[in-house]
Formats: structure tokens, sequence, C-alpha cells
């Protein structure tokens, strides 16, 4: 396995980025749950809204990382 090479400058801000993912992955699963038990689905223009935020996230690393 190639091992994956990353600056000290940029180590804490990707371990913060890694961290603050794990917990938004967390609080959706929690969503999920509270939507499920109330029988309640979340509105669609939520989704939508949280969809766009991770399609920039994805495209500004893309970017870098090219």
């Amino acid at each position: 396995m190639d091992r994956i090479i990353i600056s000290a400058k940029q180590q804490p801000v990707i371990n913060r980025l890694h961290d603050a993912m794990t917990q938004a992955l967390a609080y959706a699963a929690a969503i999920r749950d509270n939507a499920q038990d109330d029988q309640q689905p979340i509105p669609m223009e939520l989704v939508q809204s949280f969809t766009a935020d991770y399609e920039q996230l994805v495209s500004i690393l893309t970017e870098v990382a090219s």
C-alpha cells in the first residue's frame, strides 16, 4: 500500500476536516433516526442544501488534488 504524504502544515487542517466529517456523519445518522422514530421526513430542500455544501467541499478538495 502506498503511503500518503501530507505536509506538516496540512496535517492539522486535514485532521480537523476528518473529525468534522466524522461528526457530520454522526449528526446525519441522528437526523435519520429521529425522522424514523417520529415518522416524519425532513424537507427535501434541507437535503439539497446539504448536498450542495458537500459538492462544494469535494470540488475544493479535487481542485487541490490535481
